[in-house]
């Protein structure tokens, strides 16, 4: 073989050829070249994650909530304990005052008996006033 041989038909030939330079993209460029072949999943990947996101916020918001009932419902028993402290304490308190205080007096006069019924005759009726026949007339 000679030196002065036609060149093999696989090779590019004597001009040379552009190959875009691969170490001379940013990664923006990349990314945005990326983006704008593939806008189905880059739109789908952002609501996906807007969805997520926002899904957490309300989690963590009423995740707080619990923690706040959690200890409302600690103080609730120790305001539970404290209620029955101050009700014993009370409940001594009375008894003291009652053993302090002399009995009531009864009453001199005796109480009238339910099953009896009073005497109504024509005199007793006509001696009530107006006033006191319509209030019995409401109450009765």
């Amino acid at each position: 073989m000679s030196a002065d041989a036609a060149p093999l038909p696989n090779s590019p030939g004597p001009f040379p050829v552009a190959m875009p330079p691969t170490g001379t993209s940013s990664l923006w460029d990349r990314i945005s070249t990326w983006a704008s072949e593939h806008k189905g999943v880059v739109y789908t990947v952002a609501g996906l994650t807007l969805v997520v996101s926002a899904g957490g916020v309300i989690y963590y918001l009423s995740d707080d909530r619990k923690g706040s009932s959690s200890q409302a419902a600690s103080s609730k028993r120790k305001n539970k304990r404290d209620r029955k402290k101050a009700k014993e304490r009370a409940e001594k308190e009375a008894v003291k005052e009652q053993e302090s205080k002399p009995e009531p007096k009864s009453a001199s006069v005796a109480p009238a008996v339910e099953d009896e019924l009073p005497e109504v005759d024509e005199t007793t009726v006509g001696s009530l006033s107006e006033e006191a026949c319509t209030s019995q007339a409401i109450l009765g």
